[in-house]
């Protein structure tokens, strides 16, 4: 490192990597973006003198570049594993956009490689860093809602052909709505309450003959998943994720426990609305109550003027990406575990994909990778600064 900061090599100029490129070479402190490189040269080109990074160059010479401590994967999902183990291979530490393989075996493979050379691997997603999942995790921590029982996530829409620019590779191989939106969903849940015990699943492909771009194409993944998550820590719920719906009115999360409930924000980004009900609440109101009628609608009907806003543990930043690089990054100056860690990227990718093969082979599939939950973030952070 320079100077006291990672010197950081992008590789995959797409749609994605503006957002990245413009907090880190603008908003987030310790890191600086010394090359960036895509198959398309002349993306590289552009990005480079967008963001005034010093050299726009191949793959390769991007991951043998001395200076490079981090390799930033933006690629395609397709893509990363391969990546992933040539960087690793050169020496460079990793951090990869979701997931960080397609295939469990492929993630395994780099995750296992990286401790072998004593290097970090870190993958997105990396929004459960933001103040509105800090600030569940503080209230859960703390007992607002007791013992966590149960959970629902729910990614309802009907996918990306109607606003994606290149919407080919969510119906490929390594899209569609579980491996491509479902990370942020189990990322979420497993920073939250912890490892994933087994999991069962139905999946579907609704519509075979789906235009894309106008024309019919094979679709190679199921666009329609739905099952149940078992927790470590007792907590058992449902899980949805389709592109076969228009509307939906649905919670995208939510996690209850024995003394009350949390209402979260979209787990897709860094900040709120979060809110919180308080079963002391309810069970204060309803006892307030003179009839069982009266008792029965506060309960099932009314009881939702009870749920309160929380406010955030920091000001809210709605799109942070690239936050999880600058703490891994400064987790490797202080000799300390990072929190979008490999170990969660691993079992984030063997959840998600066991949950996409539970549903076409009808088996529950029974976790095998440990992961603890990462640690909060302390007082201080996000080490955020105005351009």
């Amino acid at each position: 490192m320079r100077d006291g900061k990672a010197g950081i090599g992008v590789i995959g100029c797409g749609m994605i990597s503006g957002v990245y490129l413009e907090n880190l070479t603008s908003h987030l402190s310790g890191v600086e973006v010394l090359a960036c490189a895509d198959l398309i040269h002349e993306r590289a080109v552009a990005a480079a003198e967008r963001f005034g990074i010093p050299k726009a160059v191949s793959n390769r010479e991007l991951i043998e570049d001395p200076d490079i401590d981090i390799v930033l994967n933006l690629t395609v999902p397709l893509a990363h594993a391969g990546i992933n183990l040539e960087a690793l291979e050169a020496g460079k530490h990793i951090y990869c956009e979701k997931p960080l393989a397609v295939t469990f075996e492929e993630a395994e493979r780099i995750v296992a490689l990286a401790a072998a050379k004593g290097l970090r691997v870190g993958g997105a997603p990396d929004t459960f860093l933001g103040a509105g999942l800090q600030t569940c995790r503080k209230l859960i921590d703390e007992g607002a809602i007791g013992r966590p029982t149960g959970f629902t996530a729910n990614l309802i829409c009907h996918g990306h052909e109607l606003w994606y620019p290149t919407p080919l590779v969510h119906y490929a191989k390594g899209g569609g709505p579980v491996l491509d939106v479902g990370p942020y969903y189990f990322t979420t849940l497993v920073a939250l309450l912890g490892p994933i015990r087994r999991i069962g699943g139905f999946a579907r492909i609704h519509e075979p003959d789906r235009l894309v771009l106008g024309k019919p194409v094979d679709i190679e993944i199921p666009t329609s998943c739905s099952g149940i998550l078992d927790f470590a820590c007792g907590a058992l719920g449902t899980v949805q994720m389709t592109f076969d719906v228009w509307k939906s009115r649905l919670p995208r999360l939510e996690i209850h426990g024995t003394e009350g409930s949390l209402f979260l924000p979209d787990p897709n980004f860094f900040g709120g609305p979060l809110r919180l009900l308080r079963s002391r609440d309810v069970v204060a109101r309803i006892d307030a109550e003179t009839t069982l009628e009266g008792r029965r609608d506060w309960l099932y009907e009314a009881s939702d003027t009870l749920v309160e806003e929380v406010p955030l543990a920091w000001p809210e930043r709605t799109n942070m990406r690239g936050y999880g690089v600058t703490e891994m990054a400064a987790a490797i100056r202080e000799g300390r575990p990072h929190r979008v860690s490999g170990e969660l990227a691993l079992h984030v990718v063997e959840a998600l994909t066991s949950f996409a093969d539970s549903g076409t082979d009808g088996r529950i599939a029974e976790m095998r990778t440990p992961c603890g939950r990462p640690a909060p973030l302390p007082p201080g952070w996000p080490l955020w600064r105005d351009a």
